[in-house]
């Protein structure tokens, strides 16, 4: 085991002491990073504005003229929690903000692969769909976004991924690592770019005159979702990661959350009114990625969308079923595993830098997983 002893600046221990933190938080924030007491604030208002994010304006307008055209949107997710919650956001949010026709695919992540792929974009297109947004994935998918274009569809991608040497000719793309946007949190998780381009798309239907501030759309209603993914994705827990966090279990804790969250809590034996990011790291998060490794994620991403409390407990329960079957798989495959590394070594003799265990009936959707144990 090696200790790595974090840099506490005394400077910055000494100014969060003298903001009132007390000495052991002081010392523990400054070893986190925080280098102010503003950063502690984890109030709305001090979330980062989304003009930072390049392309956040041209994506609200893209989409405020799809709603008012009355055109047929497509959420194309991603088959892990970030990407379930991401997609869940976006369905609701847009729904929210008058959207009429919003459906989504996920891909399999056996049979279709990652992103989006041409097959993917062909079955958008077949789904009479005229806007394809992405959520969780997209940056990479160069030849799946020339499909789509290709087909007549309007493409907008969202992603918090690094981009290759080549990005997606796609109508818009918001992306916090994409060459030229200088949004200051480059962690944020792909459900919190989602909840970011529905703030801009809320801004701009209400300067079209669709709402007002006071009877406009509460967004913050997502934030339980957003909360989720952020956490489960392990991105850094930046200033704006931790407040879009901090705001989402507050919600939580306060019983205003979707039905299938709060059915989640209760199948995976936690308590929301307590709930800490802990519940959100390895007790929500792994039930909503099982679905993705061994079944269909479109069974979590239905379990975080339904307003029916029978069909969430219903889910909720079959999420925790797939899970504890993902659990029995690593273990098995991690025993074997370990049973062939450990016959690699002989006793005494320096072991091998690097191991590689091989065999053909090893679960896809598991490898990762026991590879990384």
């Amino acid at each position: 085991m090696k200790i790595v002893v974090r840099d506490m600046p005394p400077r910055v221990v000494w100014a969060l002491e003298q903001a009132g933190v007390h000495p052991l938080l002081a010392r523990l924030y400054a070893a986190r990073g925080v280098l102010n007491p503003d950063e502690l604030d984890d109030g709305l208002a001090r979330l980062l504005p989304p003009e930072g994010l390049r392309g956040i304006h041209e994506a609200a307008a893209l989409l405020a003229d799809a709603i008012q055209a009355d055109k047929r949107l497509c959420i194309v997710a991603d088959y892990d929690c970030d990407g379930a919650t991401a997609c869940a956001v976006g369905v609701r949010g847009l729904r929210l903000l008058g959207a009429h026709h919003v459906s989504y695919i996920v891909p399999d992540r056996v049979i279709d692969g990652y992103g989006l792929t041409d097959p993917i974009a062909r079955r958008v297109k077949d789904s009479g769909a005229d806007v394809l947004i992405t959520v969780d994935n997209g940056i990479a998918s160069v030849e799946g976004v020339a499909t789509a274009k290709a087909l007549g569809l309007q493409v907008l991608v969202t992603d918090h991924h690094l981009p290759g040497a080549e990005v997606p000719q796609a109508d818009v793309i918001v992306n916090p690592n994409q060459p030229g946007c200088t949004f200051e949190s480059k962690s944020i998780a792909g459900v919190g770019v989602m909840f970011y381009v529905l703030l801009a798309l809320r801004a701009e239907l209400r300067q079209r005159g669709a709402f007002n501030a006071q009877e406009q759309p509460r967004l913050d209603t997502l934030l339980p979702l957003v909360a989720l993914g952020t956490v489960a994705d392990v991105v850094r827990l930046d200033p704006n990661n931790r407040r879009l966090v901090a705001q989402g279990l507050k919600r939580v804790r306060a019983g205003a959350m979707p039905p299938g969250l709060a059915s989640l809590f209760v199948a995976a034996g936690r308590t929301a009114k307590a709930a800490t990011t802990f519940d959100f790291g390895f007790a929500l998060g792994p039930r909503i990625n099982a679905a993705g490794r061994l079944a269909d994620m479109t069974l979590g991403i239905e379990c975080l969308l339904t307003e029916d409390a029978a069909r969430a407990d219903e889910l909720a329960r079959t999420l925790d079923g797939i899970n504890r079957e993902r659990r029995e798989i690593e273990g098995d495959m991690r025993e074997q595993a370990m049973l062939v590394a450990e016959s690699l070594f002989e006793e005494g003799a320096e072991p091998p830098s690097a191991i590689c265990v091989f065999d053909p009936d090893f679960h896809e959707g598991v490898v990762g997983i026991v590879a990384s144990r």
